[in-house]
């Protein structure tokens, strides 16, 4: 049996952001992402019997704010994963989320998912830069949600997404932001680079790079790939294994599968995705050979 990772992608987000290079679905729309769910877990069914050989070592929702979608539908689609594939006891399951999408009614859910880090895309964590950089949360309210909601104080299940590179009002914004991270219950931080008309040049994006990671350093972290911090023993498994060359299964628009020498993509038409999930043939737009590394 050949271990794999897996990865479902979500790629929906409230607004298409400037400095962010992803292409995703915009707009908050419960039916559509309903429909979207319900088509993945068509898929995740249908090609199960496919992967029988593999045993899942890590599981990644992205692709977006996956944390849109439903709870509800997240943890009907964990536990199809879980009854019809080979997943490891200690397999980690993480979300690229936003603060906003939990609440009493989801975390439940999420709970019986069995995630066990949200990336939370905060962008910013210094109130003048987060006003420029996040239109869709309340920085007020991410102590409640860590708090409350995930008790990161003790899972330990707190990653942080901040945003540098970028020429906002306030210079030492994201420096700043890195102190006020440093000062949280988190295990993990993943730095995105600003792209865009308003992104600095790339010597300067550097020098900022350059000063996270000594602050980091300072309070405990290090730096396990590029733009990845965390505390020892708390590094991301999916992203270390996919960056070492890992098989990967993947499900959802414009999903990737590496396995078995070949690479398939899944097509980025969310209508014909959403008509036609369970038939492998119909959906994927490409393969092309692939070595593992």
């Amino acid at each position: 049996m050949q271990d794999a990772l897996m990865s479902i992608n979500v790629p929906f987000c409230v607004k298409q952001c400037g400095y962010c290079p992803r292409t995703v679905v915009e707009g908050w729309d419960a039916k559509r992402l309903h429909a979207y769910m319900e088509a993945v877990k068509n898929e995740v069914e249908a090609n199960a019997s496919e992967f029988q050989d593999c045993r899942v070592t890590a599981v990644h929702w992205g692709g977006g704010l996956a944390s849109m979608a439903n709870a509800q539908d997240v943890s009907d689609i964990m536990g199809i994963v879980r009854s019809r594939f080979h997943v490891a006891e200690d397999a980690p399951v993480t979300m690229r989320a936003a603060i906003a999408n939990i609440s009493g009614a989801s975390m439940p859910f999420f709970k019986r998912a069995g995630v066990t880090r949200f990336d939370f895309e905060m962008m910013s964590l210094f109130p003048l830069g987060y006003s420029y950089v996040n239109k869709r949360d309340s920085l007020g309210d991410l102590p409640v949600v860590c708090d409350h909601f995930l008790r990161s104080y003790a899972n330990r299940n707190l990653g942080i997404v901040l945003l540098y590179g970028l020429d906002t009002p306030e210079p030492d914004n994201f420096r700043r932001s890195v102190v006020e991270f440093t000062r949280l219950s988190a295990c993990h931080l993943l730095l995105q680079r600003a792209r865009g008309p308003h992104a600095l040049p790339e010597e300067q994006a550097e020098a900022q790079h350059d000063e996270a990671r000594m602050l980091l350093e300072e309070a405990g972290f290090h730096e396990y790939l590029p733009r990845r911090f965390a505390r020892p023993g708390e590094e991301d498994r999916f992203a270390t294994l996919e960056a070492a060359g890992a098989s990967c299964i993947g499900f959802g628009l414009g999903a990737k599968t590496r396995l078995d020498g070949a690479v398939s993509t899944t097509t980025n038409d969310l209508a014909l995705y959403c008509a036609a999930s369970a038939d492998y043939a119909a959906i994927t737009a490409d393969v092309k050979p692939w070595q593992p590394s």
